[in-house]
């Protein structure tokens, strides 16, 4: 004899601005079956969330027929009932994006500040996804994406959108990303290179709570970020790793009193290992056969990126007195992050590092000579 499993009580998520602003029409979400759950996401109209469907309307007064197949919502002494489509009483499970979405920052990262805080990433690869999803968990309120790159099978093992994304333009993909996390992001998209970008773009998103990532194959993207980010008085990072991704690099800036990035790579020259499609423009053809440009494994990308992350949250938490840095002051303006010191994976390179996760704290990043001084020299 088979028994017949229970259905669990129905339940619906429902954004607590139902009932105060005593909202009546659409709403928009998905229906988890197994679960027996209701979760509304938006309400109105649903051009932000195409992915979402019609689950339920919400009239002022229980209506004497239910709509076939859709959740009904209605107002009884003030309070907002829902009845599922059968007529069954649901589990209100009301929520705030602000006070629920990220409650379990509280104490660390405060939700009002960083709300009002911005990134602009440059690239949409595996390390600007990775970026952008942790900024958003972290509260960020404002993501200016910029990438013209189209997500491909082939990057589906390091980047954080997956199989259905496959075909879209990386910036779309991750800007969905994003607002699963929090649906009142503000979030811009531009299919373009940096060069590229409407400079009228940069004008009505960058302020000076606004931090600029440079996660791109290339350090021209950078470098033209670097200048965007001087303009406006913005801090600028610069994220990539090395080949196979033995190792990584993140540089940043601050507005004020510190080299920035065309200092920096004044300094650096040639020293750096860090993986750049666009060397395939100054290499022979028979150097190009031979180069490998693969970045390395996800697990690999992702250490150096989540260090960036917890650097960047620190920076666009720099002038909040009530914010603990963890970062920021510790770590040098150029800071290398090893994963492997094994020259089976980074070559010789790799023997500059001590042991494997080892994480630099001491090299300094001097002023790059002024043009007099350069063509003295």
């Amino acid at each position: 004899m088979e028994l017949t499993k229970l259905q669990r009580e129905p339940s619906v998520y429902y954004p607590t601005e139902i009932e105060t602003k005593h909202y009546n029409g659409d709403l928009y979400g998905f229906y988890v079956e197994n679960t027996n759950t209701y979760n509304v996401v938006s309400l109105g109209e649903n051009e932000r969330f195409p992915m979402l469907k019609h689950i339920g309307v919400v009239n002022e007064n229980r209506p004497e027929s239910l709509s076939e197949g859709l959740l009904t919502g209605y107002f009884e002494e003030g309070k907002i009932r829902f009845v599922n489509p059968m007529g069954k009483p649901c589990k209100n499970e009301p929520y705030s994006l602000k006070m629920d979405l990220f409650s379990r920052n509280v104490g660390i990262l405060e939700s009002d500040v960083m709300l009002k805080t911005g990134a602009v990433l440059v690239g949409c690869g595996s390390v600007g996804s990775l970026v952008a999803l942790e900024l958003a968990k972290a509260g960020v309120g404002r993501f200016l994406l910029i990438d013209n790159d189209i997500l491909g099978y082939h990057n589906l093992c390091r980047h954080q959108c997956g199989l259905l994304d496959v075909g879209r333009y990386k910036t779309e993909a991750v800007r969905d990303r994003i607002l699963q996390i929090n649906p009142s992001a503000k979030v811009v998209v531009q299919n373009c290179i940096i060069q590229e970008v409407p400079l009228k773009v940069f004008d009505e998103f960058c302020d000076k709570d606004t931090i600029v990532i440079g996660g791109a194959d290339n350090r021209q993207g950078d470098l033209y970020a670097n200048q965007i980010a001087k303009e406006v008085g913005m801090p600028l990072m610069s994220i990539g790793c090395w080949e196979r991704a033995f190792a990584g690099e993140i540089f940043y800036c601050l507005p004020q009193g510190m080299p920035d990035y065309e200092d920096f790579m004044y300094a650096l020259g040639d020293a750096s290992g860090r993986v750049n499609q666009n060397r395939k423009f100054y290499t022979n053809e028979e150097e190009l056969e031979k180069a490998s440009f693969e970045p390395g494994i996800s697990v690999d990308i992702d250490f150096v990126t989540v260090i960036a992350s917890k650097l960047a949250i620190d920076i666009l938490n720099r002038d909040n007195p009530n914010y603990t840095q963890r970062l920021l002051g510790h770590l040098s303006q150029y800071t290398l992050v090893c994963n492997t010191n094994n020259p089976k994976v980074g070559g010789e390179n790799a023997e500059i590092f001590s042991y494997p996760l080892q994480v630099t704290t001491s090299i300094q990043v001097e002023y790059a000579p002024k043009e007099t001084e350069k063509e003295t020299n």
